[in-house]
């Protein structure tokens, strides 16, 4: 499946190095693709999963559901695939609720990465 990599963060003639989404200290601006309610997705190196967090009240989240990019925050453009939703684990608090986001990529069987520049 293709789907959201990451991000170049330096170039040199010959090569890019890219920071990926499944990376700890990168967060990306998301959302829902059935009622595009936004939240926040962070890497998780553990598990190479994603975590989404900041997810509202309100908003009803199914299993197997697509995630996104929400166009915000300037880095990514809107409606790249990140991945699809496998667990959704509900809190004491509401507000505290997350889900854990299967990646589009699969990051161990990555050879080619296209890099878009506009």
């Amino acid at each position: 499946m293709k789907g959201l990599f990451g991000y170049v963060v330096s170039v040199t003639e010959d090569t890019a190095k890219v920071q990926t989404i499944i990376d700890p200290s990168n967060s990306v601006s998301a959302s829902l693709s059935e009622t595009e309610d936004s939240i926040i997705c962070k890497g998780s190196l553990e598990n190479k999963k994603i975590k989404a967090t900041y997810i509202p009240t309100n908003a009803n989240i199914s299993e197997d559901e697509s995630i996104e990019t929400s166009g915000m925050g300037g880095i990514y453009p809107k409606g790249i695939i990140i991945g699809k939703v496998k667990e959704i684990i509900e809190t004491l608090n509401p507000l505290d609720r997350y889900v854990w986001i299967e990646p589009a990529v699969d990051f161990e069987k990555v050879e080619t990465v296209l890099v878009i520049t506009n």
